[in-house]
């Protein structure tokens, strides 16, 4: 976990080093949105029902 927080901070700083912090944000912001769309219970497999007698 310590290696991914050095990565992230080190991106960071290159972000706001290079002038593109809001580009970076603003691609953030677009992933997580796509992975709470994708991790919704409607595009789980449905569950298989027992045949009703």
């Amino acid at each position: 976990m310590n290696i991914l927080i050095k990565i992230a901070v080190v991106l960071a700083f290159a972000a706001v080093a290079s002038g593109n912090l809001p580009a970076v944000i603003n691609q953030v912001r677009k992933a997580q949105f796509q992975l709470i769309q994708e991790s919704k219970a409607s595009k789980w497999p449905k569950a298989m029902r027992m045949p009703s007698r």
